[in-house]
């Protein structure tokens, strides 16, 4: 069993791992149109190393469903919080209880 730091410590690689893919795509997408100066054009040499990036983590796929899945993570629980905060009550409701 993974102690809580243990475990604290992945989930902070799998974010920083994460992050590092997602700005690699971000770093290419701005930087496609650009005015290329010739051989030694240092924005293609950085399109370049983002492209190593993005072929060394995978196809892509993993990064997406690890993003989902962090989505989900911190997402879900705090829309069940805030669904649990609002349920309906019969004082909410304003319903006269008579017996």
């Amino acid at each position: 069993m993974r102690s809580k730091s243990q475990r604290n410590v992945a989930i902070l690689l799998g974010i920083v791992i994460l992050l590092a893919l997602l700005l690699s795509a971000f770093c290419i997408v701005a930087e496609i149109d650009h005015d290329c100066t010739g051989e030694n054009c240092p924005i293609c040499a950085c399109i370049q190393q983002c492209e190593n990036n993005i072929r060394q983590m995978g196809d892509g796929t993993v990064a997406m469903i690890a993003a989902v899945l962090l989505i989900a993570v911190f997402l879900l629980p705090s829309l069940l919080i805030v669904t649990n905060l609002s349920q309906a009550t019969l004082v909410t409701q304003k319903v006269r209880l008579n017996n």
